[in-house]
C-alpha cells in the first residue's frame, strides 16, 4: 500500500510539471458598460480557446467570413490561427468599445503576450495592440475580423 501512495504522489507531479501553464488575465479596471463587458468576455473566451487549443470553441466565436491579420501584416485563414508556436500567456488591458451601429461595434485592447520557446526564429511581439470587430447574429455576438500589432511601450 505504502509503495502504490508514492507512485500515485510522483505520477501526480509528474503530471503537475508536464501541463503546460497557460493562463488568461485582465489587467486594470473592468469596463462597466453591459456591451464591453459581454464583449470582453466573449474576447477572453476565444482567448481562452486558442490558449486551450480548443478549435471547436474558438470557431464558434467566428462568424464564417472571418479575416485575421497578424502583427506582420499577413492575412491567415481562420484554420491556421493555432499556427507555429503554442501561446502561454495572454493578458488583457486597457479595453475599448466603439459602437458602429445596433449589429457592429470595434472592440480594442492592449495585450500582453507569452510564447513558448520554439525552435523557429518566428517571434510573437510580447506587447501588443488588438482590434476586433464583432457582429450581431441573432442574439450572439461573433467576431468578424480580428488584428494585431506590435506595441510600442514607453514610446
Amino acid at each position: 500500500m505504502p509503495n502504490r501512495l508514492v507512485a500515485l504522489a510522483l505520477m501526480s507531479g509528474a503530471l503537475t510539471f508536464a501541463a503546460p501553464a497557460q493562463s488568461l488575465k485582465f489587467y486594470g479596471n473592468a469596463p462597466t458598460d453591459p456591451l464591453a463587458v459581454t464583449l470582453l468576455e466573449k474576447e477572453q473566451a476565444l482567448m481562452g480557446a486558442v490558449l486551450r487549443r480548443d478549435a471547436a470553441a474558438f470557431s464558434g466565436s467566428l462568424t464564417s467570413d472571418f479575416v485575421f491579420i497578424n502583427y506582420d501584416g499577413h492575412h491567415n485563414p481562420k484554420g491556421e490561427l493555432f499556427g507555429e508556436g503554442e501561446l502561454k500567456e495572454y493578458s488583457i488591458y486597457e479595453p475599448q468599445t466603439l459602437v458602429l451601429d445596433d449589429g457592429a461595434v470595434v472592440f480594442s485592447y492592449n495585450a500582453i503576450v507569452r510564447q513558448a520557446p520554439s525552435d523557429d526564429e518566428q517571434h510573437i511581439p510580447r506587447y501588443q495592440h488588438v482590434t476586433t470587430i464583432w457582429v450581431k447574429q441573432g442574439t450572439d455576438w461573433k467576431e468578424k475580423f480580428h488584428q494585431t500589432a506590435a506595441l510600442q511601450v514607453g514610446s
